[in-house]
């Protein structure tokens, strides 16, 4: 009886085996063309690889991987967990990008024309069907324990500014990432990232940093935000709208950005500063009358100074939920008008400095509110833009 068992055993480890091995050599041979042709199908995008690799344990190696027009990529590799898989959960041990490049195009949304002139006749409303609700789709439980990013760019075309189009582009990407779940796990997702923001034909640079922690099923999280030399010049499409830097005679200005983040229970406070590290005025020419925008621009400045020992800066508080972050100019704009109220500024009056839109563009009053409100705007826009972007990508292959 035991030799029958043990037989038994060994017949369906053997069957095991080797139908391991024929999975293994169909994926082995046939994965670089299956693979190519799902991206294909999810992306609509041509898409080329140069190289396709899958090991024995199952270690997958990509290399020279281009979606085009979406994303290229030197080398992707990535090791699964066979435990998790064995649970019913797709989980890397690792995965590696080595130069990823993404390329996000933000165009204006499609107007359609309204025809005039016509009168439309609505019937009377039908009671409604009752509703039959889709099946809620399941997805594998994805999720990755090591992740690493290396040599990273993203290039943003934003077609939208009153500018017709602005180009952003962040380099020299570094992530390094820990225990990325995206279904409940009770784990503490640390990270660390940093990139450069390349201004003006690379002539100056900004850096960004971000390092912290987050656990996502208690929603606590802590984190520290930074971005030195921001060009706030370069992001005039983003404003334009609301200043006159010509007028406000402002050629230049660097700003740095910092936020303290702190989350409990869903609640997020944010501590954030922003100072003015460097700006550059134009000189009037000879018999040049000064505008009011340049004199409001400079008693504005001078009230910060004196306020800061000689420095311009401005804090102000977030207050968010983690499942549902937003951000309001109301926070930005009571923090101006506050320290512009204890500056207590005699050489014009406060209801001139914290203009409506149209009044700004007349007096140029808010240049350096909004120098600030740009370089946040631009950088909200972008990252909702690149969560967009990534999620219409897996939206298409529904």
């Amino acid at each position: 009886m035991r030799r029958k068992i043990e037989k038994i055993l060994a017949l369906c480890l053997i069957a095991l085996a080797i139908s391991f091995a024929a999975v293994y050599l169909y994926f082995a041979v046939m994965g670089r063309t299956i693979l190519t042709n799902q991206l294909k199908d999810i992306t609509r995008r041509k898409v080329t690889m140069g190289y396709f690799s899958l090991a024995p344990n199952l270690k997958l190696e990509i290399k020279d991987l281009d979606i085009q027009g979406l994303a290229k990529f030197r080398l992707i590799s990535a090791s699964p967990s066979i435990s998790a898989f064995l649970k019913g959960k797709l989980v890397l041990n690792q995965l590696t990008l080595l130069q990823p490049e993404l390329f996000i195009n933000r165009t204006p949304p499609d107007i359609t024309e309204a025809r005039t002139n016509t009168v439309a006749i609505v019937p009377p409303a039908a009671v409604p069907a009752p509703l039959s609700l889709p099946e809620q789709e399941q997805f594998i439980p994805f999720g990755i324990a090591r992740l690493n990013i290396r040599g990273g760019k993203i290039t943003f075309i934003d077609q939208t500014v009153s500018s017709g189009s602005l180009k952003i582009v962040i380099q020299d990407i570094e992530l390094s990432m820990k225990n990325l779940y995206l279904y409940p796990a009770s784990v503490i997702t640390a990270f660390d990232l940093k990139a450069v923001i390349p201004w003006r034909d690379s002539e100056e640079k900004g850096k960004v940093e971000l390092d912290g922690w987050v656990n996502p099923l208690k929603k606590d999280m802590r984190a520290t935000l930074k971005i030195k030399d921001i060009d706030a010049v370069y992001l005039y499409p983003y404003y334009s709208q609301w200043v006159d830097l010509r007028k406000a005679r402002i050629e230049r200005a660097n700003l740095n950005f910092t936020s303290e983040i702190h989350g409990l229970n869903n609640e997020v406070k944010a501590d954030c500063r922003i100072e003015l590290s460097d700006m550059v005025r134009k000189p009037l020419e000879i018999g040049e009358p000064e505008e009011k925008a340049s004199k409001l621009t400079d008693a504005v400045l001078d009230n910060f100074k004196a306020q800061d020992n000689g420095s311009v800066k401005l804090n102000f508080v977030i207050k968010t939920k983690m499942d549902s972050p937003q951000f309001g100019f109301d926070n930005f704009k009571a923090a101006f008008e506050d320290k512009l109220m204890k500056g207590r500024v005699s050489r014009f009056r406060l209801q001139d400095t914290i203009a409506i839109p149209m009044r700004t563009i007349q007096t140029g009053v808010q240049s350096l509110t909004d120098l600030s409100r740009a370089m946040i705007d631009g950088i909200l826009t972008l990252g909702d833009d690149i969560k967009r972007s990534t999620a219409e990508i897996f939206r298409r292959g529904d």
